[in-house]
């Protein structure tokens, strides 16, 4: 959780593996969700998904993260539809 909450502060994009995919995300928020699971509300901007779903703003499982890093690329959070008081979690570490 605090690399995750690192790459939060400093407006970051991440990189890791997950579901057999490489992936780069903007990170917007990060806690424990209603699941009791701690997760990553990001917006994937570049990698493969199985749904090339690019853009779209979804919580991923942290365990569930391999080789997970900041890379020196940063971002500008812009998403119309993301709220710090994200409903998908019960607990916020960190957010933008």
């Amino acid at each position: 959780m605090v690399l995750v909450c690192e790459a939060i502060g400093k407006r970051a994009l991440l990189e890791f593996e997950y579901h057999g995919r490489v992936r780069v995300v903007a990170p917007y928020c990060c806690g424990i969700s209603t699941r009791d699971v701690e997760v990553l509300r990001a917006i994937q901007v570049r990698g493969l998904s199985a749904s090339n779903g690019l853009g779209f703003g979804k919580l991923w499982a942290v365990a569930q993260m391999i080789e997970l890093r900041i890379l020196d690329e940063t971002f500008a959070p812009d998403d119309p539809n993301y709220n710090p008081q994200d409903r998908g979690m019960k607990e916020i570490y960190c957010y933008i």
